[in-house]
């Protein structure tokens, strides 16, 4: 934890950093990346095939990135227009006042924010929507790990096959060897998933970047390959989907290929300098490489039809491969090399919101209590001083009406809106790791007695719920013989509301509390203020309807056309 004090020549010691933001925007991007990018690519040539790979899917994979990246931008402003002071536990203390003073001193001191999913639905919807947005992202999360260790499983068959001889008659699914072996990768990798945050992933989300993009390669060299120089035969290019119910079940794959939201607040948490700028850059930057790369395994893989039996690409374009094709393995073993970097992405969320939710347990407050060496760091409450905070030297500007008042600011993450200034800033920041050597007595304010984002710091804590998340997983995924079922059920339904719906409507929620400055009413900043709510609406009113329609066609697909 962070500790600050003065020395005997009245200097200020830095006694850690943990506390610190740390995260630079090329590890935020490699985060990112890791939580959105996976298997989940290897479905896109059956999504291509199936909307028309020449026009539609284009045009589909291009919207859902947009709307993507705006549902991003709209859930980390929800981060900065929710009230903190539920977070705080200031006691009798003024909540408001300790509310001003622990934001601006995060300006100038570069602390880590504590925005959280749960925490912005309960702030714009209520206790409820906080308990039910909890749910989700720990479904989400779970399913999705699931998902992971079986295809990681399906990965190494033929490796274990090749070494234990299947019984006769065995095909794909579970079996002793192949569990075994799926256990013994997730037995390696648990230790990342008890890291205290993302930022520190970076290395992972960079060398899980570069085995799915060798996936990519492989399986766009073969796709390539087998057109032998002829474009168009067989009707392996098309501009439309080959049927309106072809296109229902390919819209749950392009919304699930984007969905990172579980990790937005907690990369941004950690992020340096949060101003607009920098927020913004990181968003796109990775959000338009995905874009990119999706459009090339997409489109690429969608022309293997020609080379298939069926006439169709299947839900993992790699089953379409002859197994005894070397590039293949070598698709397989950097598939899984991708599958086993992105559990940590997976297990950190669900993790810190069981140990979030357990620190407001009685046996939580018992066992989850700071250490004593921080009980110096708690807040006097008579010499909090709003007004004392900022030096008079250093002038902070905020994002038009969206800030209009810095005393109603989260956390300084979409400050500095125009570029000159902006850059500045961010260069002054940058240059000087964003900290300022300034320190007051209300900056060392109770979140330093909280769990990694809302509660208290405890190791042992950590490690029990990753392992609880993640073995349970992992022992549910050895009897799972297909995850089809789940893979549509969530894709439809928990992707939108956890990725757009939430997202867009908290925004709308906080923002119109947060209200604007009356003077600037019919400016610039207004419309733009005004844009951004339409933004919200539009797809509110897209994805509702979409989600629904969605659903019914997930639950028709896993439960009544097999009885057909």
């Amino acid at each position: 934890m962070l500790s600050r004090q003065d020395d005997d020549n009245g200097t200020v010691n830095n006694d850690g950093n943990e506390n610190k933001r740390q995260g630079t925007i090329s590890s935020a991007r490699y985060n990112l990346l890791s939580s959105m990018v996976g298997g989940g690519c290897l479905s896109l040539p059956l999504a291509f095939h199936q909307t028309g790979n020449l026009l539609v899917a284009p045009i589909l994979l291009i919207a859902t990135s947009v709307l993507a990246q705006r549902s991003i931008l709209f859930l980390v402003k929800a981060g900065a227009y929710s009230n903190s002071s539920g977070e705080l536990g200031a006691g009798n203390c003024d909540d408001a006042r300790l509310t001003v003073a622990s934001r601006r001193s995060d300006i100038l001191n570069n602390r880590r924010g504590v925005a959280t999913y749960e925490n912005v639905a309960r702030q714009a919807f209520g206790r409820r929507a906080r308990e039910f947005s909890m749910a989700l992202v720990c479904a989400c999360c779970f399913f999705a790990t699931v998902g992971y260790a079986v295809l990681l499983r399906d990965m190494l068959e033929p490796i274990v096959d090749s070494i234990v001889k299947p019984a006769g008659g065995v095909g794909g699914g579970p079996t002793l060897a192949r569990n075994s072996a799926m256990l013994i990768v997730v037995l390696c990798i648990s230790p990342l998933t008890t890291w205290k945050n993302i930022t520190a992933l970076k290395v992972v989300g960079a060398a899980s970047m570069a085995s799915v993009f060798t996936v990519g390669l492989c399986v766009a060299y073969r796709s390539i390959e087998c057109q032998s120089g002829v474009l168009g035969n067989d009707g392996n290019m098309r501009a439309f989907p080959l049927s309106m119910k072809h296109l229902l079940d390919a819209i749950p794959l392009f919304i699930s290929s984007f969905v990172c939201h579980f990790n937005v607040l907690p990369i941004h948490n950690e992020l340096m300098c949060p101003t607009s700028d920098r927020v913004t850059q990181w968003v796109r930057t990775s959000i338009w490489p995905a874009t990119l790369f999706y459009y090339v395994i997409g489109f690429t893989g969608s022309l293997f039809v020609k080379c298939t039996a069926s006439g169709s690409v299947q839900g993992n374009i790699l089953l379409d491969f002859n197994e005894d094709d070397p590039l293949l393995l070598l698709g397989r073993l950097c598939l899984a090399v991708t599958i086993t970097l992105a559990f940590p992405m997976l297990i950190i969320p669900p993790r810190d919101i069981l140990i979030r939710s357990l620190a407001q347990t009685r046996l939580g407050r018992r066992y989850l209590q700071p250490d004593s060496s921080n009980q110096h760091a708690l807040l006097q409450c008579s010499s909090l001083d709003a007004t004392a905070d900022i030096p008079r030297d250093i002038a902070v500007e905020f994002e038009p009406l969206e800030f209009s008042r810095a005393a109603d600011m989260e956390e300084p993450l979409m400050m500095l809106e125009n570029r000159s200034t902006a850059g500045i800033m961010q260069d002054d920041l940058a240059e000087q790791s964003c900290s300022y050597e300034y320190f007051d007595s209300a900056s060392v304010s109770s979140r330093q007695v909280r769990v990694d984002g809302g509660g208290v710091e405890n190791t042992t804590a950590r490690k029990i719920m990753a392992f609880a998340v993640f073995w349970s997983a992992a022992g549910l995924a050895c009897s799972v013989q297909s995850i089809d079922v789940v893979w549509d059920l969530v894709g439809s339904s928990f992707s939108i509301m956890l990725a757009f719906l939430i997202p867009c409507g908290a925004y709308l929620k906080l923002a119109r509390r947060n209200g604007f400055d009356d003077h600037r009413d019919g400016g610039p900043g207004f419309r733009e203020w005004m844009a951004s709510r339409a933004d919200a609406w539009m797809m509110i009113l897209v994805f509702v309807p979409l989600m629904v329609i969605s659903t019914i066609n997930a639950c028709y697909n896993s439960f009544l056309s097999k009885r057909d």
